[in-house]
């Protein structure tokens, strides 16, 4: 298993390049599959972010922000891990839809757990899961992150990789990061979407904090730094 550690960021650094992707996992050739090659190649949108559809022609655009290694890397995690996953924010399910492919594509049974705040875009989400036959990989609920988080570890689920994009405020990703450790078993992983954003260290952007949420609220004895893909940061309960 790799980690890629060199990628790491100082706060002046953030948004100024977004480092390549990196394989984690053990495997033949320069991708798992055919579909991890696809996000490789794929249609982008604003010269960088990825462009996918819910149906292969004429189908509706996945809003979404996502760049090619965003992807790579969401696929890559949600293949090998053994156990459950968790999403934090689905938005109009583009991520959603990627875990959900590597979990039809894996070897490993699991299931996939994706959470949002606003019923309209768990609606939306479900709806773009039913056009691409991905629905029945994925369990949609609607609540907030961290009351969400502690009632499934109450009923005793627990994740190997769980993806946090639900806010780019720092109070929301701080309280996520202080649950993590109850929510992963040992060797899990973490991946935070705009952790590598300009925006994190622009004092006008109010809005923007999960550079600093999860470096002052990952407990750096327990979580192990695994890269740098694109704007996501890679990390593993130990």
């Amino acid at each position: 298993m790799y980690a890629n550690q060199e990628s790491f960021m100082q706060p002046a650094e953030l948004g100024s390049r977004f480092p390549s992707y990196y394989r984690t996992f053990e495997f033949p050739g320069e991708f798992i599959n055919e579909s991890h090659k696809y996000f490789s190649i794929c249609p982008i949108r604003d010269g960088i972010l990825i462009d996918l559809r819910d149906r292969p022609t004429d189908g509706a655009r996945i809003e979404g922000w996502l760049q090619r290694e965003d992807a790579l890397k969401l696929y890559e995690i949600a293949y090998f891990v053994t156990g459950d996953i968790l999403e934090l924010g689905s938005y109009h399910g583009l991520s959603t839809s990627i875990l959900a492919r590597a979990v039809q594509d894996s070897p490993h049974k699991k299931n996939i757990f994706s959470v949002d705040l606003d019923m309209d875009h768990v609606r939306i989400a479900s709806q773009h899961l039913r056009e691409m036959g991905l629905k029945s990989y994925v369990i949609t609920m609607c609540g907030e992150a961290v009351s969400t988080m502690k009632g499934l570890v109450s009923a005793g689920t627990k994740f190997d990789f769980v993806f946090i994009d639900h806010s780019h405020a720092y109070d929301p990703v701080y309280n996520v990061c202080r649950e993590l450790g109850d929510v992963l078993r040992p060797g899990g992983f973490c991946l935070f979407h705009d952790f590598n954003d300009s925006r994190n260290r622009d004092a006008d952007q109010d809005d923007y904090g999960v550079y600093q949420a999860v470096m002052s609220g990952l407990d750096p004895k327990r979580f192990d730094f695994y890269g740098i893909y694109g704007c996501a940061a890679l990390y593993r309960f130990k």
